[in-house]
């Protein structure tokens, strides 16, 4: 039995443990709250600006230049079959010489034929006569019909071009037609133009919704949404969707220009919105993200912390408790030791995966973005007459890229690997591509050689990597090709370039320094290689991804010998062909070894501007 002054002493330690307890785990739910909250805040300020500062102009950027894509490619072939010999003649003559009027009608079928155009068309100022792509008058206009006033308007503008798009509900399509004067604009001989469909962009357009409830509108200049991811809103007037806040901050936003701002949907939840020209269709692009979307995420931060706080009370407690009551037990101890420490696995286990899945789903989003910055199939096939691309990051995102452009007559091609793998790689890539964008918006480059000697200067600059020590040392190892009437220039640096033709396949070898780096001087000068086009001349271009991964019985890198050979063997076969080729033998190659770097082949048939293989 216990006397009375041990009970008071009890008493005493008892009362001193519960003191420690009670203030410690004050400070350690004072300390997570704050913690979770300025995490929040930071969090949540950091994803609206990067929002309307970087992602809203990038989405509409992207959707815009497909949109103009297709109508400057229209415009094109309409101005072709306008300033046609044979097209201005056969219409000066009253259409009444039957072998050039063979050859239009030839012109007029093949056009919806071989290319994606609902119709072709040419009407004449003088017959009136509207000549269609099935080679058959399908109606003689007049004055008099309200369904023919495009044709007298037009004629009387004295514009060369005209674009008009018209959405039909009957069809549930939006068209876009192009009409060019035939002969010179102060004395027309009449008009010939194309249809072009837009249902596909339409289709496309919901490929660009990032979160659920935003929504995408190509408007005109009247408020007629012409078109939309969801059809049933195409056709209908913008101020249908919006209210009347967000509907004046649209009309105060410049017609020829870009503009984010936020406002109120119709159900009170903020959104956030840009406006972006489309120039060569007098409309303009809406983009709406619902900024519950965006930060929903958030709401994570919220939980976590509220979780910390509750478990972090719970567990001071009860270890303060266990400690100073149970150290006379030691099994006891070690039985609820365990529990406790289960039970924090568990919670930990969760946390990690949960963690694991928000990490899953930012590399996905990043991803995404990542590959908007990769050209297009659509793009790679007006450019090429064949091409080949196999991009494979190897945590999600890296620092491999392909790029091309056409800048004043002139192709670059280009394939790049820039140093890390994940999001740091992939903030690089997107770096060297705005900086490649920058470079060639300048008339002055020559040769891919001095691209390059540009392209190190600028990034060092760009990356504070002008002295030789410093903390960080990044850069990238790059090949440019320039494509320029038949002929082909190249230069580079730790890309393995090849080239494949009747002579067989040869390696194009690049020089040493890097692009960017503190080692690399920044008078570092690059060798310019001359290279002739064949008839069946194919070029390959690789990142050391490929040749450096570890494989086969021996598990050793494959090299570079070996991948020539392997595309030595593919022979003439079509590029599309030689990647399934290329992916089955990769595969067998790696079978189980893990991927070490990001590889990147980029290949492609140069060809000319009519279509048919460079020469």
């Amino acid at each position: 039995m216990s006397s009375p002054k041990d009970n008071r002493h009890r008493s005493l330690y008892d009362g001193s443990v519960w003191k420690v307890v009670i203030l410690a785990s004050a400070l350690i739910v004072l300390t997570t709250s704050l913690i979770g909250f300025m995490s929040y805040r930071m969090t949540q300020k950091e994803v609206i600006r990067k929002l309307k500062t970087s992602d809203l102009s990038f989405i509409a950027r992207s959707i815009a230049s497909q949109v103009e894509g297709r109508i400057d490619r229209a415009m094109e072939t309409s101005r072709i079959v306008a300033d046609d010999p044979a097209v201005r003649e056969w219409v000066a003559g009253g259409e009444k010489d039957e072998r050039l009027g063979m050859l239009v009608k030839q012109v007029l079928a093949s056009i919806p034929r071989d290319y994606d155009y609902t119709n072709s068309f040419v009407v004449s100022a003088a017959t009136h006569h509207y000549w269609a792509e099935s080679g058959k008058v399908i109606d003689t206009v007049s004055e008099s019909d309200p369904d023919d006033k495009w044709f007298f308007n037009t004629i009387a503008s004295g514009k060369k071009t005209d674009v008009v798009v018209d959405s039909n509900s009957a069809r549930k399509d939006t068209f876009v037609f192009v009409n060019v004067l035939i002969g010179e604009p102060d004395r027309p001989l009449g008009i010939a133009g194309v249809g072009l469909s837009l249902k596909k962009l339409s289709e496309d357009f919901a490929d660009y919704r990032l979160v659920e409830g935003s929504r995408l509108w190509m408007v005109g200049g009247d408020g007629t949404i012409h078109l939309s991811a969801d059809y049933a809103d195409t056709g209908t007037k913008l101020s249908e969707h919006l209210t009347a806040a967000a509907l004046q901050e649209w009309n105060r936003s410049p017609a020829d220009r870009e503009r984010v701002f936020e406002a109120e949907d119709l159900s009170g939840g903020r959104m956030d919105m840009i406006s972006y020209p489309i120039a060569s269709a007098d409309m303009r692009l809406l983009v709406q993200i619902p900024r519950s979307q965006t930060t929903g995420f958030l709401g994570s931060i919220k939980q976590s912390t509220t979780v910390a706080v509750v478990l972090s009370l719970i567990l001071s407690i009860y270890f303060f408790t266990y400690v100073s009551r149970r150290m006379a037990d030691p099994y006891k101890r070690a039985l609820r030791l365990n529990e406790e420490l289960e039970s924090m696995v568990e919670d930990r286990t969760q946390a990690l995966a949960d963690k694991n899945r928000e990490m899953t789903e930012s590399i996905a989003y990043a991803n995404r973005i990542q590959r908007s910055v990769l050209p297009s199939e659509e793009a790679l096939r007006e450019h090429f007459a064949e091409f080949l691309t196999y991009w494979k990051p190897r945590d999600g995102v890296g620092g491999d890229f392909y790029w091309v452009k056409e800048v004043g007559g002139v192709k670059w091609i280009a394939a790049g690997d820039c140093s890390g793998h994940g999001v740091p790689g992939a903030l690089m890539t997107m770096l060297s591509v705005s900086l490649l964008d920058r470079i060639a918006d300048q008339e002055d480059n020559a040769s891919p050689s001095e691209v390059l000697r540009k392209l190190n200067v600028l990034l060092k600059e760009t990356l504070g990597q002008t002295d030789r020590e410093g903390p960080t040392d990044d850069g990238l190892d790059l090949g440019l090709v320039f494509l320029r009437d038949g002929n082909m220039q190249y230069a580079g640096t730790g890309i393995v370039m090849a080239v494949k033709d009747a002579g067989g396949l040869r390696m194009i070898k690049g020089d040493k320094p890097g692009i960017g780096y503190r080692r690399t001087p920044a008078d570092a000068e690059y060798s310019l290689h001359d290279i002739e086009l064949g008839d069946d001349t194919v070029v390959y271009m690789a990142t050391d991804g490929i040749p450096d991964q570890n494989g086969g019985a021996k598990k050793l890198s494959l090299g570079k010998t070996a991948l020539l050979e392997w595309l030595a063997s593919y022979g003439d076969s079509p590029l599309a062909e030689q990647r399934n080729h290329f992916e089955r033998d990769i595969a067998a190659f790696m079978e189980q070894e893990r991927q070490r770097d990001d590889m990147t082949l980029f290949a492609f048939r140069p060809r000319t501007d009519d279509g048919t293989k460079e020469r």
